[in-house]
Formats: structure tokens, sequence, C-alpha cells
């Protein structure tokens, strides 16, 4: 009978330590341990001082919050790349990337907006200072502006040189956006609204389509986390598309990379054309956008007696109707930047148009102007800009 009883506490024992450990494991992994790893097949580079493409080789794992950052917002921060060709010369910036800034800055309201540049303090120092054109000094002026050295690439990681500027331009914003996540604006791309909702959709990246009967996807504006799937691929991808044509390694291999994503989940969204790059390089395009309508009143000529510039509030859509604007116009209602191609390129010839002006914009007799007058007003309004400016100062 004794026997008997002890075997019983002895089984009673053994059901009760079963029962603690099984709802020990119950628990909620990340109460126990606030991090979780990234497995080990997928190496992340984390290095985040010198913004190189070259190959470093380290095995690093990247500690990743296992808090909810699967689902965390596409950081508010933008990032530019301006290589100098010849670091002892000096920055020279248009008009027109002035007005490319300052929209991120005005819609975005950015943390900070980031400018990756090969630029020795020398040059930085010119900018801020004036002597490299009030342009230049215009832009070095926006808020929140910092300065993100970098290493410009010769070759990549398969040995191949790196030669064009531009396609050292492209392996630079790849690595950058790695790194620190958020929207890629070349200075040629114009925000026209707030980013936010694409920020928080809950996509890992955002991408969009430009013209052509593939469809790529384009390099020129996108929206990243830091180390999303996205740009770490393309990041390691493009090293070995790289074959020196135009844009192999970019535009093709986004494409690639983004199309395949859309099968996982949230890991990228692919926006249709008009979202990021409704106009394209091609001839029509190029006229559809930066023609000047002579019939149209310059809002020049509507000033008030106290010299201030009219302002064009959009309307809100309140019932089915056909937006009123002029029959030539484009509605960017359902653009959130503006990609404008070929506007710096002599070899389309456009009425009315030579260069991106403030006075050409503030005209707002095109396409291009009606797009982008809110920013140029508010620079003429601030006193940042005269009407007769040209497009860019030229430097000594």
């Amino acid at each position: 009978m004794k026997s008997r009883i002890n075997s019983t506490v002895v089984i009673l024992t053994c059901l009760g330590t079963g029962i603690f450990l099984w709802l020990l494991m119950s628990i909620n992994r990340d109460a126990l341990s606030p991090y979780i790893r990234i497995p080990t097949t997928k190496v992340v580079d984390t290095t985040t001082t010198d913004h190189t493409v070259d190959n470093k080789n380290q095995q690093q794992q990247l500690l990743v919050d296992g808090g909810g950052s699967a689902s965390a917002p596409i950081p508010n921060t933008v990032h530019y790349v301006y290589i100098l060709a010849n670091t002892s010369g000096d920055f020279n910036f248009a008009f027109s990337e002035v007005m490319s800034i300052y929209a991120a800055s005005h819609h975005l309201k950015p943390d900070a907006i980031y400018l990756h540049t090969n630029a020795p303090p020398e040059a930085l120092e010119r900018a801020r200072s004036g002597a490299a054109g009030k342009y230049t000094q215009l832009l070095f002026a926006v808020p929140n502006l910092e300065i993100a050295h970098v290493t410009v690439p010769t070759h990549t990681r398969t040995g191949k040189a790196i030669l064009a500027m531009e396609h050292k331009s492209d392996f630079v914003r790849v690595a950058a956006m790695r790194d620190y996540g958020g929207v890629y604006l070349d200075f040629d791309v114009h925000p026209l609204r707030d980013l936010r909702p694409l920020r928080e959709s809950g996509f890992a990246a955002v991408t969009g389509r430009q013209q052509g009967d593939n469809g790529e996807v384009n390099s020129g504006a996108f929206l990243t986390r830091p180390h999303a799937r996205m740009i770490e691929l393309w990041a390691d991808g493009m090293h070995e598309a790289f074959d020196g044509q135009w844009s192999t390694h970019s535009n093709g291999a986004l494409t690639i990379i983004s199309e395949q994503l859309v099968a996982e989940d949230r890991e990228v969204l692919i926006m249709e054309r008009h979202a990021f790059a409704p106009g394209s390089w091609l001839q029509q395009d190029t006229i559809r956008l930066l023609e000047v309508h002579d019939e149209e009143t310059s809002s020049l000529d509507m000033m008030d007696p106290d010299g201030h510039l009219p302002q064009y509030e959009p309307e809100r859509m309140m019932r089915f109707a056909r937006p009123k604007k002029p029959d030539w116009a484009d509605d960017w209602a359902r653009t959130y930047m503006l990609h404008a191609f070929n506007h710096n390129q002599r070899d389309v010839k456009v009425h009315g148009f030579d260069r991106i002006t403030p006075r050409y914009i503030l005209e707002r007799k095109s396409n291009m102007a009606r797009a982008v007058y809110p920013i140029a007003r508010e620079l003429y309004e601030q006193g940042h800009i005269n009407v007769d400016d040209p497009y860019k100062f030229n430097v000594e």
C-alpha cells in the first residue's frame, strides 16, 4: 500500500512538472526576449559610416526589434545623390533641382533630407557660403539637410569597371537606401503631395512603373525600409546584372526583383505609371509636359496690388464631374511624384520653352509649371528667387 502511494506521488509530481514546462513554453517568445535574429542564410551589412559599394565580407547579423518592426512604416527621410566628377570643383545646382528638394521638404516634411556626396569639406563650405552660386546656397539652406559622405565605386564586386557618373550614382543610391531606408529621389523628381499613405501602407517597399511596352519599374523614385528584401536583393543583384548598358542593373534589376516580391506578403507594392512617372523621355511626352500655351493668362499678370502671386487651391471632389482645367492640361490628382524626364536635353524643340527658370514656372502656362507652381510661388514669396533669375548661376 505504501509503495503504491509513493508511485502515485511520483506520477503526480512528473505530471505537474510537465504542465509547468508546457505553460512556460506557451508564453509569447517576445515576452522572454525583445529581439529576434535574422537567419544566417542572409548576411546583412550594417555599416553606415561610409557608403561604399565595395564588398566588406563582414559576416554580421542584424538584431531586429521583435516588437512589430515587420509592419513599421518606411522612414520619413529623403535621399538624394550628387557625385562630383572633380572633387576640387564645386556644386552647381539649377533652379529645377532646388524646386525638387524644396518640394520634398514642403510636402513630405521629412525628419531629415540626406545629400549623399563625395564632396570634400572645402566644397561644402563654398556651397553654404554662396561662393558656388545662389541656387546651390539656397539648396544647402533647406531645413533638416544632412550631408552623408560616400566613397564612389570604380568597379563592381565582379570586377567590372563602372565608368559613367550616372552608373556610379546608381550604386551609391542603392547602398545608401539599404542602410538608411526612406524615400529616394532623383533631382528631376518633384513630389506633388505627401507620401505618408504609401510609407504607412504596411509594405516594406514601394516602387512605380514608367513608360514603355515592358512597363519597367523606374529607379529614380522609390521608397523602402532599411534592409528590406527588395533593397537587399537589389544591392546584391546589381553587381551581377551590371553590363555597362544604361539601365540593366538599375531599372532592369529592380523590375525583376519587384515583380517577384509582389508574391510575398507586403514586401513590394508597385504603383501604376501615373503615380511616380506620368511622363517620359519620348518626344511627344516631353512636348506635352513643357510646351508653353500662349493663350493662357500669366500668373505674373495676376499679382495683387501688394505684389503677391495668386494661389490655386485644388477643388475637392464632391460628386462626379470633370476637373475644371484647360483642354491641354494634365490632371495631377493621381500623381504623387512627377519625374520630369528630358527637361535639360536639347534634342527636342518645344514651343515657348528653353530652360526651367523662375519666370517659366511662375507664368504657369505649361503642364510642368502647373504641377510645381506652388513651390516656386513659395520661394518667390519668401524672397529666395526673383522672376528674372536664370535657370542656373554659372560658377567660374
